[in-house]
């Protein structure tokens, strides 16, 4: 069969489809530069080409007979034109797709080329922010959201938290930035040219260092006030959720942990019989062993017998972790009179260790912090069983002030 000829409807239905592992092209008679590609399996694809600036340029039009051929006859002519004018048809398809670019996609995009270097609990914590502060901007183009919508954006998320608008802030900036870099053209000019995030300049909001913690008399009625967590909607694991949360908020207390490695707690971390609890790629990347007490394992003892999953704090889902206990916390702080946050917790801990006379070493050692001081990280190496003293008192300390 000739390869050029008028293109029909009749003549494009009878074309076969490729051998095996091979494309034939057909070109049209009426529009010199139209084509229409044919694979193995049958595809069939208009094309154009022509040459611009002694190199050929091919662009695909759509596919038959999606596209009829007077949609393909026209559409060539103006890509002939376009060529002809010095500018590449697919140049302007690429930026005319990254221009269609929501801000869902470039977080999926910005989390996808990150995903070896962000810990699973940073990307997580990702995703909270954006499903709680961003959501309503997952299918909006990034080039349409402007500097007035994010300095407003920052302005009411502050008006709950400060800490929350500035860190929403913070991963905005960070996705607009990886669009900067990674959306560019054909000839790798970026196509996302600026970061409304930068308008805030000075408008950010000043965070101050946190130093809260829970005061040793005010320990009874923080007690108080978790254990009389009301039973609330039952999870798949027959724990209620507020009594999931109420082990959390305990065990956190008594063991310093930071809340994301709490909350992310699996039963393979736990090794009863040598009453340890051992958790991996921690936020300083190492790995930290902590001994546990006879009263935090008996705590632990009875949820591994009623569980149902991996993780020691399941949310509603046995085999997935505990999501949030942010509405258990405020109930506690109403109930209670006293303010705090999870991680004010941890800071409590070590607090109390301190008041105890504990070496810094010791809790640096039971909280994990890096040790900065190089002779003291490689020359003095404290093996487990000697921080079992130091956690034993200060749960005794606990124990004592909550009476």
């Amino acid at each position: 069969m000739d390869k050029k000829f008028n293109f029909t409807v009749k003549s494009l239905n009878e074309l076969k489809s490729a051998d095996k592992g091979s494309r034939v092209t057909y070109y049209d008679t009426k529009v010199i530069g139209l084509s229409i590609r044919i694979t193995n399996t049958g595809v069939k694809s208009f094309l154009v080409r022509k040459f611009m600036n002694n190199k050929a340029v091919r662009t695909t039009l759509g596919h038959y007979p999606a596209m009829t051929i007077t949609q393909a006859r026209v559409a060539a002519r103006d890509a002939l034109n376009t060529i002809s004018s010095g500018v590449n048809p697919n140049h302007q398809k690429t930026v005319q797709r990254i221009k269609s670019i929501t801000l869902k996609k470039a977080m999926q995009d910005y989390i996808s080329s990150r995903k070896h270097a962000l810990k699973p609990t940073t990307i997580k914590d990702y995703q909270i922010i954006f499903n709680s502060f961003l959501s309503e901007w997952g299918n909006k183009e990034l080039i349409n959201i402007t500097r007035t919508m994010v300095v407003k954006k920052h302005t009411t998320i502050g008006d709950k938290s400060i800490y929350r608008a500035n860190a929403t802030m913070r991963l905005l900036r960070a996705v607009f930035n990886f669009a900067i870099s990674e959306y560019e053209d054909s000839s790798d000019i970026p196509v996302i040219t600026h970061n409304p995030v930068q308008k805030l300049k000075r408008n950010w909001f000043k965070e101050s260092v946190r130093t809260n913690t829970i005061e040793p008399n005010d320990l009874k009625d923080w007690f108080t006030a978790v254990n009389s967590l009301p039973n609330d909607k039952a999870n798949i694991s027959h724990k209620n959720t507020s009594e999931t949360v109420k082990d959390y908020l305990v065990l956190l207390l008594f063991t310093g942990l930071r809340p994301s490695e709490g909350i992310n707690l699996m039963w393979s971390n736990i090794d009863f019989k040598n009453k340890l609890l051992h958790i991996e790629d921690t936020k300083n990347r190492e790995d930290h062993t902590i001994p546990l007490t006879q009263h935090t394992l008996d705590l632990l003892t009875d949820r591994k017998d009623e569980s149902l999953g991996g993780y020691v704090f399941p949310g509603y889902n046995p085999n997935k972790a505990l999501v949030t206990a942010n509405k258990q916390v405020k109930k506690v702080v109403k109930d209670s009179g006293i303010q705090f946050l999870l991680h004010d917790l941890r800071r409590t801990f070590a607090t109390y260790a301190d008041s105890l006379g504990i070496q810094h070493n010791t809790i640096k050692r039971l909280m994990n912090h890096k040790n900065k001081d190089v002779t003291s990280a490689h020359y003095i190496h404290q093996s487990i069983e000697t921080l079992r003293d130091p956690m034993q008192k200060i749960t005794d300390y606990i124990l004592e002030k909550s009476k």
